[in-house]
């Protein structure tokens, strides 16, 4: 007998049979019991999966969402970033405190924006020109095969968060026949 049989308490029946057929009653309802708890078990084990699974895409889902807004307002800041570095450019013949003022705004600009985790990237000449980071804008004629499908000059710089381009770096590539 198991231990668990030994702390039945089998109270005098009329006969041994009636003893047998209550022992074997209790046995079966301790072995229907055990059943359930495993299965109770089981499910809240799944139930507890699943909902680590549900906080896990609820979290996914905001970062996601977050992630979208951030990229959305990077898109406008670029354009004026875009402009606010032609500004400085065209300053060049500016008092010297106007030009330090248009610099200092393009650095704080450009920190701004890498707290967010946008950071700029600019292909250099040669560089192989890449579709998904780079825009051409001219296509520049090469007899040199080594120079095809290679990046010319850069217009403008891309943008990315992470593995996302936000915008692409515009540039003129050169083209063999």
């Amino acid at each position: 007998m198991t231990d668990v049989d030994e702390d039945v308490i089998v109270e005098p029946e009329e006969d041994a049979e009636g003893a047998t057929q209550k022992l074997k009653k209790i046995r079966e309802e301790r072995d229907r019991a055990r059943k359930e708890a495993q299965e109770n078990l089981i499910g809240w084990q799944r139930t507890k999966a699943d909902y680590a699974n549900l906080a896990k895409r609820a979290r996914d889902a905001g970062e996601q969402a977050a992630n979208i807004g951030i990229i959305a307002l990077a898109r406008s800041i670029v354009s004026v970033f875009d402009s606010l570095e032609a500004a400085t450019i065209a300053a060049a013949e500016a008092p010297e405190s106007v030009q330090k003022g248009l610099s200092h705004v393009v650095t704080q600009l450009e920190s701004a924006l890498k707290e967010h985790g946008i950071t700029r990237f600019t292909p250099k000449h040669g560089d192989l020109f890449d579709p998904a980071l780079h825009e051409p804008m001219q296509t520049l004629a090469t007899d040199v095969k080594e120079e095809d499908n290679t990046v010319a000059d850069v217009f403008q710089s891309g943008y990315r968060k992470g593995d996302m381009i936000i915008r692409p770096a515009r540039v003129a590539v050169k083209k063999s026949d």
